[in-house]
């Protein structure tokens, strides 16, 4: 690899080093539950963290695992590894989801607080630990050396750690957060996403940092009422969170009217799954538009944008600058404008691959590309998300797209959530099958899942029209949010 390795290629100086070079190293950085860093107080408790890992003996191009809460804590560790040159990655705190993903990732240190319990065998360091060591300085990198991953929650199979360069970051700050966010000084940001997610890593943690702006995080579960309390505390100026919690958060508004509840945002985000164009209008009736954006991991970036101002329900809008996009087959060979089609993506932030998965890299990257397991639609230039390849399936010769049908579904009044998978029936032919909670209040019964069905018949075709209900108290999810659609299937399974 050619070129010179540079102190502002590092990310620790792209996301911090800079604003203070640019004058703002007194404007908040972060905010926890325990208080606030500036930029400079930021750089200094990184530089101190990058000292003590140096000090275990952790150098450029070694693994450091961060398994912390939401904190300024987690952004010195984060920070301080990258100032080192050393790879991090992010992980949610739950052993059972740690021994898969740290068999993958072999750290050679586990950031962690000491009543963690984490699989043996690996050494460890605590925030407090990382706090005392000596000042180190930013170390040169060159853009394209690795600096960190992001690994999948492993819900659909073993966890994979998509790789990324130092560079990767600027295509996001500069396109998606820059051009679509406007971020910038003086906002402050809140993610209803954890910093261990693809989503709450870019929304809750370097997007703001990148432009500047002020990273509020909470250690604590995300309720509605945790967030209502942290957006008012923190007057937040931009809130993202999953389709969930803004499905929540309307639910609690409509029994709750607070106009000043939300009243210090000036933009408010949805990514990370379908927003369904009912749960947007519930909010627009409270006063507040959601955009929908659609990213991955794999690209560390939102390719997909709603701008704000825009109405496009059921959308995720348009590409974000920077970011070229197709719609295509298998092998890449375009499909007509109204077809559905694999996502396939061009960025300078594409994953070099997954972290010692030489196969599932070859299936995914191809070349300059990206081969999503993502299907989507696209007409007159605005795109629309109809699900994950392995999750749409075929009823009578006919694609049907969970999506739609969970769009449908959602327009009943006692429907509060709904997840739509195919599973083989009694004849051993594959159906539709509905998951759904209700709304508080509501006790569903037979009557209420005849007219679920005709509502979905009206609206997708009575081919996609759910087979069998079933009502539960929670639908399953994993840990950024989503409904785990695999849980699901298993479910139908093991009770017919």
């Amino acid at each position: 690899m050619t070129g010179n390795p540079s102190v502002p290629a590092n990310i620790a100086h792209l996301l911090v080093g800079r604003w203070i070079d640019a004058g703002h190293g007194d404007d908040p950085a972060v905010v926890d539950d325990d208080g606030t860093w500036t930029f400079r107080e930021l750089d200094a408790a990184a530089a101190r963290f990058a000292g003590a890992l140096r000090e275990r003996g952790v150098a450029p191009g070694d693994r450091v695992a961060v398994v912390l809460p939401d904190s300024r804590g987690w952004c010195a560790a984060f920070l301080g590894a990258q100032r080192i040159g050393a790879v991090a990655a992010p992980f949610e705190p739950h052993p059972p989801r740690l021994a898969a993903a740290f068999a993958a990732f072999d750290p050679a240190i586990v950031v962690t607080e000491s009543d963690t319990a984490l699989p043996g065998g690996f050494a460890r360091i605590s925030p407090g630990e990382g706090d005392s060591g000596p000042p180190e300085p930013v170390h040169p990198v060159l853009p394209t050396d690795l600096a960190y991953m992001i690994f999948s929650s492993g819900s659909t199979g073993a966890p994979k750690g998509a790789m990324h360069a130092h560079r990767d970051l600027i295509a996001s700050i500069e396109g998606y957060s820059r051009e679509v966010l406007a971020l910038g000084p003086g906002d402050r940001t809140l993610s209803v996403a954890k910093c261990m997610a693809s989503l709450g890593f870019g929304n809750g943690f370097f997007r703001p940092l990148g432009r500047g702006a002020c990273a509020v995080l909470t250690r604590r579960r995300p309720t509605v009422r945790l967030i209502l309390a942290e957006v008012a505390r923190n007057r937040v100026t931009v809130l993202s969170g999953v389709p969930t919690f803004w499905s929540q958060l309307a639910t609690f508004l409509e029994r709750h009217p607070d106009e000043a509840a939300l009243g210090s945002l000036r933009l408010a985000v949805s990514s990370g799954d379908s927003l369904p164009a009912v749960v947007l209008e519930r909010m627009r009736a409270h006063g507040l538009d959601v955009i929908e954006g659609f990213g991955c991991s794999e690209c560390s970036n939102i390719v997909l944008s709603v701008r704000p101002g825009e109405h496009l329900p059921g959308t995720v809008g348009r590409p974000v600058a920077g970011v070229e996009l197709k719609l295509a087959d298998d092998d890449g060979l375009p499909v007509p404008d109204g077809a559905p089609g694999r996502l396939w993506i061009r960025s300078p932030s594409n994953t070099s691959g997954y972290f010692r998965r030489p196969d599932e890299t070859a299936d995914v990257v191809r070349g300059d590309w990206l081969r999503m397991g993502d299907v989507l639609k696209c007409e007159d230039g605005v795109f629309r998300h109809v699900g994950r390849r392995d999750d749409m399936f075929k009823v009578d010769g006919r694609w049907v797209s969970p999506v739609e049908v969970e769009g449908a579904i959602l327009r009943h009044d006692a429907v509060e959530e709904a997840a739509v998978v195919g599973v083989p029936m009694e004849d051993g032919l594959v159906r539709a099958a509905a998951f759904l909670r209700a709304r508080q209040g509501i006790t569903p019964d037979a009557s209420t899942d005849q007219d679920i069905r005709r509502l979905a018949a009206r609206s997708v075709g009575t081919y996609a029209a759910p087979q069998r209900i079933r009502w539960l108290d929670e639908l399953p999810r994993g840990a950024t949010g989503k409904v785990d659609r695999r849980r699901l299937r298993n479910e139908f399974t093991d009770r017919s």
